[in-house]
C-alpha cells in the first residue's frame, strides 16, 4: 500500500470514528481530538507544500501534520525495527517526491 493510500485510509477511518464513544478501558483523553496551531510560513513556502499536496493528492494540512508527527516521532526512543520501518517510509516518500 502506497503511502497516499495509507494516509487517505487513516484519514477516512479517523474521520469516521471520530465521535465514536470510547471503550471503557480507554484513558479519559481522546488522542483524537485536534486543536488548531497558527504557523506562519512565507508565501513560497505555502504554494510549495499546496504543490506537493496536489501532486500527493492529499490536503495540505495533512500533509503537514505528517511532517509534525514525523519529527516529533524522530525524537523519541525507538527500536531498530522501528527505525528501519521510517527509513523505509523515508525511501518511498523520497521516491514519490523525485518521481
Amino acid at each position: 500500500m502506497s503511502e497516499k493510500d495509507r494516509v487517505q485510509k487513516a484519514a477516512l477511518e479517523a474521520e469516521a470514528t471520530m465521535n465514536d464513544p470510547l471503550p471503557d478501558d480507554a484513558p479519559a483523553t481522546r488522542p483524537n481530538r485536534t486543536v488548531p496551531v497558527s504557523v506562519r510560513l512565507s508565501p513560497a513556502m505555502v504554494v510549495e507544500i499546496e504543490a506537493l499536496a496536489q501532486r500527493l493528492d492529499v490536503p495540505s494540512s495533512t500533509l503537514l501534520r505528517g511532517w509534525i508527527q514525523q519529527g516529533l516521532a524522530a525524537h523519541h526512543d525507538t527500536t531498530v525495527a522501528g527505525a528501519l520501518d521510517q527509513l523505509a517510509a523515508d525511501l518511498q516518500r523520497l521516491r514519490q517526491i523525485v518521481a
